[in-house]
């Protein structure tokens, strides 16, 4: 029986995604001195989120796993996703806090 090897990616693609990397992370570290108002954290979100899914297909090779593999990776993304929905909400639903200033007593 002959062996099967795997497919490896190509180092010229690993070498560009690793270059669409940096560059990514360059862009995080010059929008970090740009005021965007309430579109900061949104954007700085996606630009984590997109290194996050190459690093993931590209380096880690999760397009080539099993099934169950993949489906664990989508249970964690959708569970990750619902505690980034969940702490936005419940900052975004604070009142103010109370000062001593405002509240002597």
């Amino acid at each position: 029986m002959e062996r099967v090897r795997p497919t490896r990616p190509s180092w010229p693609r690993l070498i560009a995604v690793g270059a669409i990397l940096v560059l990514l992370a360059l862009a995080s570290f010059a929008l970090s001195f740009v005021d965007l108002g309430r579109w900061a954290l949104p954007l700085a979100l996606l630009i984590a989120a997109i290194k996050a899914t190459l690093v993931l297909l590209v380096f880690m090779e999760l397009n080539r796993e099993r099934s169950s593999i993949q489906l664990a990776l989508v249970a964690v993304a959708f569970m990750l996703s619902l505690l980034v929905a969940f702490t936005v909400a419940d900052v975004v639903t604070r009142e103010p806090a109370t000062t001593l200033a405002t509240n002597p007593h």
